[in-house]
């Protein structure tokens, strides 16, 4: 089954296209399934710069709603989860078909904040960016975590980074929740997917779901071949969707 569930859009702030656009995309490509995962926007606008505004969900939620195919369209969110806002994750999550978790930002002990793609990230860092992810894993609001290997686009693999991949393994086997390949490192030529990483993963028992993570309608399809013979090379075996409401996951092409 060719699906994509991870998918921006001009709603996002730093993508492009309209979703009727993605939509002809996935249909041109012979997709059986889309969704659209905007950035998750906060009520105080935190974090505005990489997402729509608040105020835009209702249009976005909409303009999602009203779109006409013979392949299911659904509607979702990619979410920075913070424990602090868990109650407005879990009101989302009851209005849209589903919730991608994922970390972008790292929040340091001093208070202050940085990106997973930046280049000077420590050790204290990585750590930190992998205790926030089981911790999303562990919340059950998510059907996958996205691009649990971003923190090596910019980080070298050696001790830390092990750990901190047990760390999310060990969540995400505990919790039962899938994991994302990812292909816009693929696209935008960074540092994951992370075979260091996949290989742990394979070891454990996980199987992957793949997503673009497009941010322009040229790359709906692009990164699927890679990311086939990327796992196909590892030995890993995929998982595609079983049912859609609510969305849940099967065992879907050996690799």
């Amino acid at each position: 089954m060719k699906y994509n569930l991870h998918t921006h859009s001009f709603y996002c702030g730093h993508g492009s296209g309209k979703l009727s656009e993605y939509l002809s995309e996935a249909e041109r490509n012979g997709f059986g399934l889309l969704g659209f995962s905007e950035h998750c926007p906060f009520p105080d606008s935190f974090l505005s710069r990489s997402r729509m505004g608040y105020w835009e969900m209702e249009v976005y939620e909409n303009d999602v709603r009203s779109l006409r195919s013979d392949i299911p369209v659904l509607l979702g969110y990619e979410v920075d989860y913070m424990p602090a806002r868990i109650d407005y994750f879990k009101a989302l999550s009851e209005r849209v078909d589903y919730l991608i978790g994922a970390t972008h930002f790292i929040f340091r002990q001093d208070g202050t904040m940085a990106s997973v793609f930046g280049k000077h990230l420590s050790e204290d860092d990585i750590l930190r960016y992998a205790d926030r992810a089981a911790e999303a894993i562990a919340s059950g609001l998510f059907s996958f975590f996205a691009h649990p290997d971003v923190f090596l686009s910019s980080y070298e693999f050696g001790k830390t980074a092990e750990r901190a991949t047990e760390i999310i393994l060990d969540a995400a086997v505990s919790f039962a929740i899938p994991l994302e390949l990812n292909g816009n490192g693929y696209l935008k030529g960074r540092g994951y997917p992370s075979a260091e990483f996949w290989k742990r993963a394979g070891n454990r028992g996980i199987h992957p779901l793949l997503s673009s993570d497009a941010h322009q309608t040229k790359d709906l399809a692009k990164p699927f071949d890679f990311l086939h013979g990327f796992a196909r090379d590892l030995g890993l075996s995929l998982i595609e969707p079983a049912s859609l409401y609510p969305l849940t996951f099967r065992m879907g092409q050996e690799m």
